[in-house]
């Protein structure tokens, strides 16, 4: 050793070089080596390097020959790899990675942990409802905003006819979070944790960035794309808060960062594709080594084909003597287990591959108490042994190698030691001691179960896949994203073992979860149906497949046959509350309401205190327009979930129905104050002004539901219908564009629009617009009376006249239904004053307002007369029809 101020030797330089092992890639070094020595400002200097290139070519390598150079020039390095499955454990690995280092991030590792504390009591809850667990952690999905009843002539009827299944779902969801957690705060931090963890971070990362830099290293990244990269990208925009200059991103990954979502920071990076050793590059690795004989490079060169983890497998146990090499054929792992001199390092290099995670205390599962730690330390030591956050794993590209040479040589000792593994994990799993209800929640107890089951297909593949789809299910019952890793599992099994029909599966059931995620429903229903058409499912696991599959029609709209599994779950599981609420729910969307109540009932009955039931019962009683029991069944759902804001929502969605506007805007106010990013009651209470005419407000929340959902066609839509009110028409006109554009067949927005070029003399395209709402919906008596005017203001009068007619005929028939139906008298009245019949207009005019029509309706009724004036304003009897119907209001 050098005193410590004795300059070194060129002697001790080479020595350094030669232990050092890295070779090649000086290109790539040399130039993230300068790019360090330019200032933060110089044009040349970048901030992010994408290293990529085939497993095994040398990128983990490259990734911590960068790391030493960082550490070099004195900049932090943190480092994350596949380990990680969501942003917000990525920012808690890469703060523990710093705080290991000194460096403790102070703000973000305080509410990580109320994050990670919460989302485990969460999780692990038994009454938490269904899919809540792919739920958390994941930004509230937007609610949806229903459907409209009836065109939006001034006077039109909002009311929704059923709550759009998002909706509902996340209602329920949000509704479960609200009711758990003690505050605001935290409600937002389980439903929000990217959006409120990332500004924490990012402020805590760029105070130590500020000192000395920062470099964070990213490995593995084909595996943790799909959740971190739009992440990154939303860093750099900026969207989270600054980040100082002197960060580095260095992220190494099978595939090149898209060049379409990275083409804005171009000028920021650097690609480095790497490719196999060059003939030179793998010499001279090798020479390093000590390995000079050309007969044993010729070998480990071709076996390897200069792959440089197959080189350097090779060259960790190499014979100098050529007489050793034999006949060069085989494997590379092959070749590199005949060179290993001591039996017992040999057969441990292949049993170690067989566990999904290695530490010492498995490895003395494998090879005993007495050798396993001098066995293990020799195999960390091995360059295709890799260190990640929950312990050491082969390198793909040699594990694959070693599993297949120890399932052909061994297929005994093969399934004995994965028995043994099973026995193992299986012990560990109990040892833990929980209660029936807790397991499928518990992150422990699932880690364990998931090396069970991938030992147990690995041992016996045929015995155990049963077994395997009907605990798959259970999985799914609990927890979406213990199924999802329960079907990876599954797929990895299948591969290791090479046995198709389990790798088969695991790849349906990964896809068809997947799918359901991505509402591809019919992907989603096949691998359901797969799990059904086995008859070795049992039979409350059948019930589960059916009640979900059931669930996916529903959202699919595909009722009759939502209504048939969800009738069979049933009839198997009569005391599963949750398969009654699921069958009320598509009775609901079907309008079948007695049944939806039905089925509610029953599972209030069952579980008097489930909020959801309730909550859906009273929903159900509103859309009947039965409103004292839906206010009743609010209150109740309310009282027993204080924090529901969907429940509160909807029950202002009833004082809104019973015009009780004040009670109305107190509960959206209420709901959004708990949720306020929920645009569904924000757009509501937008709604209730509107009915209020107080357009500024109204405007004001349909803004904001419109920022927070701008794909909302209803919202957008709804925004015109007040500019129009406003007699705002140009920016009417482009709320109807826009709305149109994101819906073409929304039927009531193109009426709407054509109402708007009717009411501004654009009369050709007027008539577009009600041709087309009306052969979307040739039925609706409205669209035919505002052509019926069209025309009549174009004097095209046997074309005005038959549309009249029948909008009259179509009106008549709901009125002889339903004398009551308010909005249709109105209306048929209107339509016997536009085909010159003054005295049937009149008499339902009085009708109406002798039998109290509600104050909505009036003033709607007095929109359309307004409206029918702008056009024929020398019309006697619209004239005094509106005069009656003003002096109505005074009374």
């Amino acid at each position: 050793m050098n005193p410590p101020n004795k300059p070194k030797s060129l002697q001790d330089i080479l020595k350094q070089r030669q232990q050092s092992g890295f070779v090649g890639r000086e290109e790539q070094v040399n130039l993230f080596r300068k790019n360090l020595e330019l200032p933060l400002e110089d044009s040349r200097r970048h901030f992010l390097f994408n290293i990529w290139g085939q497993g095994g070519v040398g990128k983990t390598t490259l990734l911590r020959q960068f790391r030493q150079i960082v550490e070099g020039a004195k900049i932090i390095p943190a480092y994350v790899d596949e380990g990680e499955k969501s942003v917000p454990e990525v920012m808690g690995r890469l703060a523990e990675d710093l705080e290991q280092q000194g460096h403790r991030l102070g703000q973000f590792t305080e509410r990580y942990k109320v994050y990670r504390q919460k989302r485990q009591e969460l999780e692990t809850d038994p009454e938490a409802p269904q899919g809540f667990s792919a739920f958390v952690g994941k930004t509230v999905a937007k609610a949806g905003m229903g459907m409209a009843k009836q065109v939006p002539g001034s006077g039109a009827v909002f009311g929704l006819i059923n709550e759009d299944a998002v909706a509902t779902q996340a209602g329920e969801w949000t509704a479960y979070v609200a009711k758990k957690l003690a505050n605001k705060d935290e409600v937002r931090l389980v439903q929000e944790p990217v959006e409120v963890l990332t500004p924490l971070f990012l402020e805590d990362i760029s105070k130590i960035a500020q000192k000395s830099g920062l470099g964070l290293f990213f490995d593995t990244y084909e595996r943790s794309e799909e959740f971190l990269d739009s992440w990154l990208r939303e860093i750099l925009d900026g969207r989270h808060g600054e980040i100082p200059a002197n960060i580095l991103m260095i992220i190494a990954g099978r595939q090149e960062l898209d060049k379409n979502h990275w083409a804005f920071y171009e000028g920021l990076m650097v690609r480095f594709p790497l490719e196999p050793f060059t003939e030179a590059e793998a010499q001279q690795y090798l020479t390093r080594k000590g390995i000079t004989n050309s007969r044993v490079i010729e070998v480990i060169l071709r076996l390897s084909g200069k792959l440089p983890l197959l080189v350097a497998t090779l060259a960790a146990e190499t014979p100098s003597d050529p007489t050793q090499v034999g006949d060069p054929s085989g494997t590379a792992v092959e070749r590199f287990l005949k060179w290993i001199d001591d039996p017992k390092r040999r057969q441990l290099a292949v049993d170690a591959a067989l566990p999904l995670c290695l530490n010492r205390d498995v490895l003395a599962k494998l090879r005993g108490e007495e050798e396993a730690d001098g066995l293990f330390s020799w195999l960390k030591e091995m360059p295709f042994i890799d260190e990640r956050t929950d312990g050491w794993a082969y390198h793909d590209v040699v594990k694959t190698q070693m599993l297949r040479h120890k399932r052909l040589v061994s297929p005994q000792s093969w399934a004995d030691l994965h028995g043994k593994l099973a026995d193992y994990y299986d012990t560990l799993r109990n040892n833990l001691h929980l209660e029936e209800d807790k397991k499928q929640r518990d992150s422990a107890w699932q880690n364990y179960t998931l090396n069970v089951l991938y030992h147990g297909l690995c041992q016996s593949p045929q015995r155990s896949l049963p077994a395997a789809l009907n605990e798959f299910l259970a999985a799914l019952k609990n927890q979406l994203s213990f199924a999802k890793r329960w079907a990876e599992r599954m797929m990895q099994a299948g591969k290791d073992t090479g046995v198709a029909e389990i790798q088969r599966w695991g790849e349906q059931l990964a896809n068809g979860l997947k799918a359901y995620d991505e509402d591809q429903y019919e992907t989603a229903v096949e691998m359901f149906t797969a799990l059904l058409s086995n008859s070795f499912i049992e039979v409350k696991w059948r019930a589960v497949a059916l009640d979900w599959r059931g669930y996916v029609y529903t959202q699919s709209k595909q009722y009759s046959k939502a209504l048939e599994d969800l009738t069979e779950a049933i009839t198997l599981d009569q005391e599963e509350a949750e398969y009654l609420v699921d069958r009320g729910w598509t009775y609901r969307l079907m309008e079948r309401h007695q049944e939806a109540l039905a089925d509610y009932n029953r599972a209030i009955e069952i579980n008097p205190k489930y909020d959801l039931a309730i909550a859906n019962r009273g929903e159900t009683y509103r859309l009947m327009e039965r409103y004292p029991e839906a206010l009743q069944d609010f209150d109740r759902a309310i009282e027993l979930n204080p924090k529901s804001d969907w429940a509160i929502a909807n029950r202002g969605e009833t004082y809104r129905s019973m015009e009780r506007y004040e009670e109305a805007l107190q509960d959206f106010h209420l709901a959004t104050e708990l949720n306020p990013k929920s645009d569904w009651a924000i757009a509501h209470r937008g709604e209730t002004y509107r009915l209020m005419e107080r357009y500024p407000e109204a405007l004001q929340d349909f803004d904001r539901a419109i920022e927070l959902n701008p794909k909302s066609d209803w919202a957008i839509a709804q925004r015109g219908v007040i500019y129009r009110l406003m007699e705002r028409y140009p920016e009417a006109v482009q709320d109807f564009d826009r709305a149109i554009e994101l819906n073409p067949k929304l039927d009531w927005a193109i009426a709407s629009r054509g109402e708007l070029y009717f009411l501004m003399e654009r009369y050709h395209e007027a008539l577009q617009d009600f041709n087309l709402a009306i052969n979307l919906d040739a039925d609706n008596d409205y669209y035919l009376y505002t052509r019926g005017l069209t025309y009549k203001a174009l004097q095209q009068k046997d074309k005005a006249q038959a549309d009249l007619e029948l909008a009259i005929k179509i009106a008549k028939q709901s009125y002889e239904k339903d004398a009551k139906n308010w909005r249709n008298t109105f209306n048929l009245a209107l339509y016997y004053l536009a085909a010159e019949d003054p005295k049937s207009a009149e008499d339902l005019y009085h009708y109406a307002l002798s039998q109290s029509a509600s104050l909505h309706i009036k003033l709607e009724a007095i929109q359309d007369l307004k409206d029918f004036l702008t056009i024929f304003p020398n019309h006697v009897q619209a004239q005094s029809m509106r005069e009656l119907l003003q002096s109505s209001l005074k009374v």
